[in-house]
């Protein structure tokens, strides 16, 4: 990769954050929710591998927390946890035990390390539920934006031993009962910016000739047919909304279970919306029908 575009990558992370560098001054914890921050998933020093946990603080239900495992979004190439974390809030506030994860960042890794990445912090999550009084039977993952594109990925090699050889991964066997896919960056490879510019990044500049060159299309019935029903949420300001409208279609083909809610036009919700403004109306609309959703799997 060239000095230039690693340099350029560097650049949109660096503008990214300063950009919401005042979002801990408009955004608050609820009241019943506890934060346990930059717990390490993997025995390294990598600095990435941290995830917070979030708890509700109410009396635990029979059968303990239903989980929710968050993956920030971001093009796979920025973002944080911390920028996610009153998202992971407001959903922890309905009940849920929530993981919000860190993971590596576009250029310094692949999307390969990503998938492993989650898949490590899965493997750390599942030996932590007993003790959190976590229901093991309901764990759900939900994504936005690239967030949402890793999850399909991941979920799609942990259902498929052939995709997660293609990846070079080794899956967790923490199961995940449905998807939440807030405008998912879910194409790589279509003939627009990110199809042009981002795969030889993502995948490796031989990625054509590689055992996973042809998952890179996300429909392929190796990754779509395995994937655990899907709660997709786009708008008509979300830059990304055709993508989430494509993948509806797919798994409408592909005869897999899901749901979507598809806002109007409207100034205020644009892409990734509920997760970037936690506090919209609309954003409490998306964290009921989503966390809804899942209960009646």
């Amino acid at each position: 990769m060239s000095k230039l575009i690693t340099n350029i990558f560097y650049k949109q992370r660096e503008d990214f954050y300063r950009e919401y560098k005042d979002r801990n001054k408009r955004f608050h914890f609820p009241a019943n929710v506890r934060i346990t921050k930059n717990l390490p998933y993997s025995h390294d020093d990598i600095k990435a591998h941290r995830l917070d946990i979030l708890e509700p603080e109410s009396t635990v239900p029979e059968n303990g927390w239903p989980v929710i495992i968050n993956v920030h979004g971001g093009g796979l190439l920025l973002g944080s946890k911390e920028f996610n974390q009153y998202f992971c809030a407001r959903i922890c506030s309905l009940g849920y035990l929530v993981f919000n994860i860190e993971y590596r960042l576009i250029p310094d890794c692949t999307i390969y390390d990503q998938i492993g990445d989650i898949f490590q912090a899965m493997d750390f999550i599942q030996g932590r539920l007993s003790k959190l009084h976590a229901d093991s039977s309901n764990v759900y993952a939900v994504g936005d934006s690239g967030g949402a594109c890793l999850l399909v990925y991941t979920a799609a090699a942990g259902n498929n031993p052939k995709v997660a050889k293609a990846a070079g991964v080794t899956p967790s066997t923490l199961p995940l009962k449905a998807l939440g896919l807030i405008s998912g960056m879910f194409y790589t490879n279509k003939p627009d910016q990110i199809g042009l510019f981002m795969p030889k990044y993502l995948y490796g500049r031989q990625y054509r000739r590689s055992a996973f060159a042809p998952y890179v299309n996300p429909e392929h019935p190796d990754i779509i047919k395995v994937l655990p029903p899907c709660f997709l949420v786009t708008s008509g300001k979300d830059n990304l909304r055709r993508y989430t409208m494509n993948f509806k279609m797919a798994l409408d083909r592909a005869h897999m279970e899901s749901q979507i809610m598809d806002f109007p036009d409207d100034p205020r919700l644009t892409h990734a919306f509920s997760a970037f403004e936690p506090d919209l109306p609309e954003s409490t609309r998306v964290l009921k029908a989503m966390t809804d959703y899942f209960k009646g799997l």
